[in-house]
């Protein structure tokens, strides 16, 4: 895992799903397909129906019924141009954050930059 690092967005994200997928170590999980630009992570079916992308590395395996091998949410953030927020860990092009009103989820790491970096 990545040390924590402030981040500020610049570039607004709103998140694409309402209702994501929740695993649980030992959860069964089904693989349905891999995403052509984000070739690690794999949208999935959990065990009580919801459905999202999951990186590889939370998976004991990519393709068919597999199990959760890590706690995983596939929450992501509706976030504006300007915040900040403290990053957890990077995948394959996306960042899990934490927000300081206590909100965590994922974003495409492209929208971030390091905070204090005038570029």
């Amino acid at each position: 895992m990545e040390p924590v690092r402030s981040r500020v967005v610049i570039e607004t994200y709103r998140a694409q799903y309402g209702d994501p997928i929740h695993l649980r170590v030992g959860d069964t999980v089904d693989v349905q397909r891999s995403d052509p630009d984000f070739v690690e992570w794999f949208w999935c079916r959990g065990p009580d129906g919801k459905e999202g992308w999951v990186h590889s590395s939370y998976l004991s395996q990519t393709t068919g019924r597999t199990t959760a091998v890590d706690d995983y949410s596939a929450e992501e953030l509706t976030i504006a141009s300007g915040e900040q927020a403290i990053l957890v860990r990077t995948l394959d092009g996306w960042a899990y954050l934490a927000l300081d009103d206590g909100r965590c989820g994922w974003v495409p790491n492209k929208i971030l930059k390091p905070a204090g970096d005038g570029s």
